[in-house]
């Protein structure tokens, strides 16, 4: 095991993302996750992946879904291989399928291999790898990738679940929309997990982000900090208040958190959009 590396790894509540590498002619053990399901994204190299006796090259845009109680290891040949590991709990994903469905779901077992799409996976844990060490994201942000990320496994990859269904069509004047605009507005400076949010308006966390998507073209965490970063551009060009009492006024949880989002939104820093009103 001395030829295997985690270079990286983002543990979230329920997700977590693992940049692993396996040095040439080398494998990690054969074993197994109780519990889990694991996602497989070859980055670099050329690795073979084994699942319950069957070895495969796997390269480009296809990838290796474990449900739990597989057995698999990785291969690297006359080179190193570096994979993304994307692991997700079982009860997790049993709990997104059932909010989906409207009804209790079964166990979930994946067909392990598949091809096309992989590059949606992987954009979106990069990303969300990427911004956690510019700086942490926060509590919403996180909850919202870890289920764009099922939502994306269950859609994509085949199985026993049925993921062949139509999307139903929503209203833009649902009232469960109007209620989560209208709560993000009046606790915008407060630390607002999506769990409390669908609570708060009644709606499942699934159906609130695809609801966000369809009618606003956003997810609530960035409509949130739409929300605040209009408020801190307020107090910037009306105000005495210094930045980090603002960054903490509108609702972030650090400084360069705020600095990171308002550059994102508006193409300056703080301090430089100030200075150019004045």
């Amino acid at each position: 095991m001395g030829d295997v590396s985690r270079l990286l790894k983002l543990e979230m509540e329920q997700c977590s993302i693992v940049i692993y590498q396996v040095a040439a002619y080398s494998a990690d053990e054969l074993h197994e996750h109780d519990g889990f399901y694991q996602m497989s994204i070859p980055i670099d190299g050329s690795p073979r992946m084994e699942c319950n006796g069957e070895i495969r090259n796997v390269t480009g845009d296809q990838r290796l879904v474990l449900s739990p109680g597989y057995r698999h290891r990785h291969y690297a040949g006359d080179e190193a291989s570096r994979m993304m590991l994307i692991f997700f709990k079982e009860a997790f994903l049993r709990d997104v399928e059932e909010e989906r469905l409207g009804k209790t779901a079964s166990s979930i077992e994946f067909v392990p291999w598949a091809e096309g799409a992989t590059d949606s996976f992987r954009r979106l844990a990069e990303n969300a790898v990427l911004q956690t060490m510019s700086s942490p994201l926060d509590q919403l942000e996180l909850q919202e990738t870890e289920l764009e990320l099922a939502r994306l496994l269950l859609t994509l990859q085949d199985g026993t679940h049925d993921n062949k269904r139509e999307e139903t069509g929503l209203l833009i004047s649902h009232p469960g929309l109007r209620r989560a605009v209208d709560y993000l507005h009046a606790k915008s400076s407060e630390q607002i997990q999506l769990d409390q949010l669908a609570e708060a308006v009644g709606l499942s966390k699934y159906h609130l982000i695809r609801m966000f998507r369809a009618q606003l073209g956003q997810t609530p965490a960035q409509y949130l900090s739409d929300l605040r970063i209009n408020k801190a551009r307020q107090l910037l060009q009306k105000t005495n208040l210094d930045i980090t009492s603002i960054s903490f006024e509108v609702g972030f949880g650090s400084l360069g958190t705020f600095e990171r989002v308002f550059k994102r939104r508006t193409g300056h820093s703080p301090s430089h959009f100030r200075q150019s009103k004045e």
